[in-house]
């Protein structure tokens, strides 16, 4: 009896050690690459995914499982996709039971029949009830339950449903309460078992909601690190930079509001170009409320028929939408001006916006609407 216990013991941790998704059609060497493959497209990595199927079809050309992965990262698009090209490349007669399912998935997926794509699911799952691919694109990817029961079925495979639930105890989606430890845990989880940067992405995410953006960009960051160049995750890295200095932000904006406005003044082309882009016009609405216009470069050098005595911008307010790409700034100005022709000097008083807009040189301004206050003048009509 004794023996058995231990035999038994044996077996199941042999059995969890050596879990894979599928048994695929590949050569030993190349099902090794296969099954880290699905694990990137398990964690929303498909770019890692198709590399490693390229990988895989190195070491064996016949690699046909290879083939179904990268089938399963390209898009089903009818007009710009390659999902439909790749699977006609594969060989049906040399796919195991499993990724016979998959292929019949995802061919469903072409003409979007999810009548074929379920059945399919669902009679695959009937014949191979412990195949973790087919329990993984069974499950709700939004469900904590289900996620959770896979983990409890595949744990060396789980790193996917270990960032999903992180998400559940961090938004507050089970138990009822938001965990923020818990959520850590989960994402400890889910490194331990997989190499890549989406959950590095998903612990900044999630940190980010939470308000600690120092955390936000470290994560970030490391993500952004698998692939520098041409990265996708190098976009909320600067949101959460500029989130974690959102002061500096501000003050530079103010700053620049007043520049930009005493360039105008001044009609200093040099120091008006380093905040309206020459590919971004500024459209802009004068206190005077006339038409909206495209304010350009001829425009600030255009003779005036006023001549400002003073100008000065206050209270201005800064807010920024969500990924920090774009800055709403409100404020007020005051002063007066006098007619070239007649002397006559008037109180100028009005209220404006501005739109400033992020790009990859520095912070432009797009738009600006000036109007006169309840009791105050704007600019004449020129």
């Amino acid at each position: 009896m004794k023996n058995i216990i231990t035999l038994t013991l044996c077996l199941l941790i042999f059995s969890l050690n050596g879990q894979q998704w599928v048994d695929d059609s590949c050569t030993k060497k190349a099902s090794k690459i296969i099954n880290k493959a699905i694990d990137h497209l398990a964690n929303l990595e498909y770019s890692m995914a198709h590399a490693m199927a390229n990988a895989a079809l190195l070491i064996d050309d016949d690699c046909q499982c290879a083939k179904l992965i990268k089938a399963g990262a390209s898009s089903s698009d009818t007009n710009w996709g390659s999902r439909e090209v790749k699977l006609s490349a594969i060989d049906q007669s040399k796919l195991g039971k499993v990724e016979k399912v998959w292929y019949s998935m995802l061919k469903a997926t072409l003409t979007s029949d999810s009548e074929t794509y379920q059945k399919s699911l669902a009679d695959g799952l009937a014949s191979n009830p412990d195949s973790p691919l087919l329990n993984w694109l069974s499950r709700d990817g939004s469900s904590f339950d289900e996620n959770k029961k896979f983990a409890e079925m595949f744990p060396k495979l789980a790193s996917g449903s270990y960032n999903m639930m992180a998400y559940q105890y961090a938004r507050g989606n089970y138990g009822g309460e938001a965990d923020i430890n818990m959520a850590y845990k989960m994402i400890d989880k889910s490194i331990a078992l997989h190499d890549g940067p989406n959950i590095l992405d998903s612990k900044a995410e999630i940190a980010a909601e939470n308000g600690d953006y120092e955390t936000a960009l470290n994560s970030q960051l490391k993500a952004h690190d698998y692939s520098w160049v041409g990265s996708q995750y190098w976009e909320n890295a600067v949101t959460y930079y500029l989130k974690l200095n959102q002061e500096n932000v501000v003050n530079y904006l103010k700053q620049a509001q007043v520049n930009l406005q005493n360039a105008i003044l001044e009609k200093n082309e040099e120091e008006y170009k380093k905040y309206v882009s020459d590919d971004l016009p500024m459209v802009a609405g004068d206190s005077n409320l006339g038409n909206f216009y495209n304010y350009t470069v001829e425009n600030l050098n255009q003779e005036a028929l006023i001549d400002w005595n003073s100008f000065v911008l206050r209270d201005i307010d800064v807010h920024f939408s969500p990924n920090m790409r774009m800055a709403f700034l409100t404020f007020y100005a005051d002063g007066s001006y006098s007619f070239k022709a007649t002397g006559e000097s008037i109180d100028y008083n009005t209220r404006a916006s501005s739109v400033w807009l992020r790009t990859d040189d520095g912070w432009k301004s797009i738009h600006t609407n000036w109007a006169p206050t309840a009791d105050g003048t704007g600019i004449p009509q020129q």
